[in-house]
């Protein structure tokens, strides 16, 4: 409450929720959390898996492509891109028609050179919200379906949770 501009946005958000007096201080993070027309990822306690915050697993998500469910979607800020791997895009249904052809390489987290397929441009669902997404398509074998990395995060502006 010390910062004008961060006062200012908590007062306007608690004045137009109605906020109760009663409420808890974990309650108002997750209301202030959930400012109006704002996209963000967020999390409670209750979405903490057994082993508590000492976790060491990435972020994945279930969306909707293609009007299919795909789980298994990683989340990855560290990622400079997009990623399909072949065998997802295939099973969503698109075929080597779908893809805008690409000339570019990729360095792999393993360190070898890939060669993009193509970039498949669709929408995706996620939490009721449609986004328009560039995949780069590449034929890997991953542990992944999909990976969302930065040009996701930054065009949509979301914050992956700092618990992952």
């Amino acid at each position: 409450m010390a910062f004008p501009k961060h006062r200012q946005v908590v007062l306007r958000e608690l004045n137009v929720s109605q906020v109760s007096v009663d409420i808890t201080p974990d309650e108002l993070v997750s209301l202030v959390a959930m400012v109006r027309d704002s996209r963000a990822l967020s999390f409670t306690d209750e979405d903490l898996p057994p082993e508590g915050r000492d976790r060491t697993r990435p972020l994945r998500i279930t969306i909707l492509c293609n009007k299919k469910k795909v789980p298994e979607v990683l989340v990855d800020n560290g990622s400079a891109l997009n990623v399909c791997p072949l065998s997802t895009a295939i099973t969503l249904g698109f075929g080597l028609d779908d893809f805008i052809p690409s000339e570019q390489g990729i360095l792999a987290y393993d360190g070898t050179r890939r060669d993009v397929i193509g970039i498949l441009a669709t929408e995706i669902e996620i939490g009721g919200e449609i986004f328009e997404v560039e995949f780069q398509v590449l034929d890997i074998k991953t542990s992944f379906c999909l990976l969302l990395g930065r040009p996701w995060l930054h065009k949509v502006g979301v914050i992956p949770s700092t618990l992952h």
